[in-house]
């Protein structure tokens, strides 16, 4: 699975991690679980992992719980040209495109590279 070659590229930089892998069918999984950085950030995510369903919640948070940026493709904030893809700052909710877990982590790994 290329989510677990993502994360051991990136072992160095995480402390712990528990995630679970589970098939809905034959052409569908969920992938969920946290991983807990270096630096006491953690990633909370579930992703569901299939070739026609999008669904999804990356939740990136500093190591006092505090919102650094959550990706989700919940069908809320109709207003937004990326509907229903979008990322959620402190400053608000804004336009994203789709992601998935090994760009995430590709996202947090060069964020977190340039301040370790």
């Amino acid at each position: 699975m290329r989510w677990k070659k993502k994360l051991e590229e990136c072992k160095w930089l995480i402390k712990k991690k528990s995630i679970e892998f589970s098939l809905v069918s034959e052409e569908m999984g969920i992938i969920k679980g946290k991983v807990v950085f270096v630096n006491n950030y953690s990633l909370d995510f579930r992703e569901l992992v299939s070739m026609e369903h999008t669904d999804y919640r990356f939740h990136f948070m500093n190591g006092n719980n505090r919102l650094i940026k959550r990706w989700d493709s919940a069908p809320h904030h109709k207003e937004i040209s990326s509907f229903p893809f979008h990322l959620h700052t402190p400053e608000g909710v804004r336009t994203c495109d789709k992601v998935n877990l090994i760009e995430v982590i590709d996202i947090i790994k060069a964020a977190m590279s340039k301040s370790v």
